[in-house]
């Protein structure tokens, strides 16, 4: 199932940074649903923002918000449910082409390397 982020927010649970989003589906309209820590850690990267701190003020979070709103709002989203829970992701690219023509062209680019 798919959806579009309307608002996103950093939480603390057990003193872990965790991101819930509210994610319009048009078959089932808003949920609430968490971010995967894998994700999370794409979104923010723990080594530019907090270097090998292990421990950082909630006042950080203030440094955080402006970063996943920019990074997620309005983008679209897999949304899923697991144990009672809902979990989103970004879309791969795994089912993307590329190919001479763009859009619409019939024959994908089979090449390793791509001058760009």
């Amino acid at each position: 199932m798919h959806g579009k982020i309307n608002e996103i927010r950093p939480v603390i649970r057990k003193g872990r940074l965790k991101v819930v989003a509210k994610i319009f589906v048009p078959e089932w309209g808003y949920k609430d649903a968490f971010l995967p820590d894998r994700e999370v850690s794409t979104i923010l990267p723990r080594c530019i923002l907090a270097g090998k701190a292990t421990r950082l003020p909630r006042k950080f979070l203030k440094t955080l918000v402006p970063i996943i709103r920019r990074m997620t709002i309005g983008r679209e989203v897999r949304i899923w449910n697991y144990e009672e829970i809902y979990y989103f992701s970004f879309l791969s690219w795994k089912n993307v082409k590329f190919n001479e023509g763009g859009e619409g062209s019939e024959k994908p680019d089979e090449r390793e390397t791509v001058p760009v």
